[in-house]
């Protein structure tokens, strides 16, 4: 069985409070444009890689995606990357 986390849960758990964020952003879902927090998280780690003062989305994507969750370019613009979708690889230098 597959354990999914909540976003929000995640980011409380942390010490943010998303509920009471002041920048809120459009995003475009399934099912139409929804408001969402955007949060600064001091630290971020990746595969043992950290970027600080990472922007982050704070919205739950449904159990039926079979995502854990998406690493944006808020993250990713810190670093090399190498993206193997073939054998499924994510290299960050």
């Amino acid at each position: 069985m597959r354990w999914l986390l909540n976003p929000w849960d995640v980011a409380e758990s942390l010490g943010y409070e998303p509920a009471f964020s002041k920048k809120k952003v459009n995003i475009t879902t399934a099912s139409g444009i929804e408001k969402s927090p955007l949060i600064n998280m001091e630290c971020v780690s990746v595969l043992g890689k950290k970027a600080k003062n990472v922007e982050c989305i704070i919205h739950d994507l449904p159990e039926t995606s079979r995502v854990d969750g998406l690493l944006g370019l808020s993250f990713i613009r810190h670093f090399k990357i190498f993206l193997g979708f073939e054998k499924g690889v994510l290299e960050i230098e």
